[in-house]
């Protein structure tokens, strides 16, 4: 099963092009290469983007574990800027 959600980050009207993608599925390389998965969470910006992927030597619970890390430094963010309105 493929999971795919791309969201934009900023107001439709923006001229700005912020967004985050996330990915967990099966995809071919090369041509006539058997399809492997690949999981990544990508966040981007008008002038730079940055990847998490599961590398193949992780584990799925290596892997799982650096996204819970991610969440949890954002929630921690969101918290901070949150009390400072």
């Amino acid at each position: 099963m493929k999971y795919n959600k791309r969201v934009f980050l900023n107001p439709e009207d923006s001229a700005s092009t912020g967004s985050i993608v996330c990915f967990d599925g099966d995809i071919e390389w090369r041509h006539n290469e058997k399809p492997r998965r690949n999981s990544f969470i990508e966040i981007a910006d008008c002038h730079v983007k940055a990847r998490l992927h599961r590398c193949y030597e992780d584990r799925a619970e290596d892997y799982i574990e650096k996204v819970k890390k991610m969440r949890d430094a954002l929630g921690d963010y969101l918290d901070h800027l949150q009390t400072r309105l």
